[in-house]
């Protein structure tokens, strides 16, 4: 799948190519903001086992560098098994990325895709991650409820 906006070349990492994800090594507080991560650091094998998920690449057109990811976590059911057509969303933005809409548009456009070929999209955010939180609703997602700390919202498509 690739998927191009106007700033944009969106597309699929396959598990060979993970090395193409080595520059967001550098931003390690991403993953633990992201909950991939809760302690310790992500390394080339961490990512190896993310690039076995649905993992799409951003790249800024204009200079072919990688800014950011989305990836598409499978969703399991009450007795462990895979729901078909469910993903739970998950993105991160390199800092200097941040605040222009890259998200937003990188985001609308891929859900646009995956809402034609009927497939349901949840996400979990901090409570306090506002950014995160727009981006979601400018993507149509809407709030579905919290985990009972209510430090985590989560969110639907």
């Amino acid at each position: 799948m690739a998927i191009e906006t106007p700033r944009l070349l969106i597309k699929r990492i396959q598990p060979r190519d993970v090395v193409q994800l080595t520059p967001l090594l550098e931003y390690q507080s991403l993953f633990r903001r992201g909950g991939l991560v809760t302690n310790g650091q992500i390394d080339l094998n961490t990512l190896q086992f993310l690039a076995q998920s649905d993992c799409l690449l951003q790249i800024e057109k204009k200079s072919h560098k990688l800014i950011g990811l989305i990836f598409l976590l499978h969703v399991y059911g009450n007795t462990g098994e895979v729901l078909l057509k469910h993903y739970e969303l998950g993105y991160l933005l390199i800092p200097q990325a941040q605040h222009y809409g890259y998200m937003t548009e990188a985001l609308s456009s891929v859900c646009r895709k995956l809402q034609q070929n009927h497939i349901g999209l949840v996400a979990e955010v901090r409570k306090d991650n506002k950014s995160s939180k727009r981006v979601l609703q400018r993507c149509g997602f809407t709030r579905t409820g919290s985990d009972s700390s209510e430090l985590i919202e989560r969110w639907q498509l």
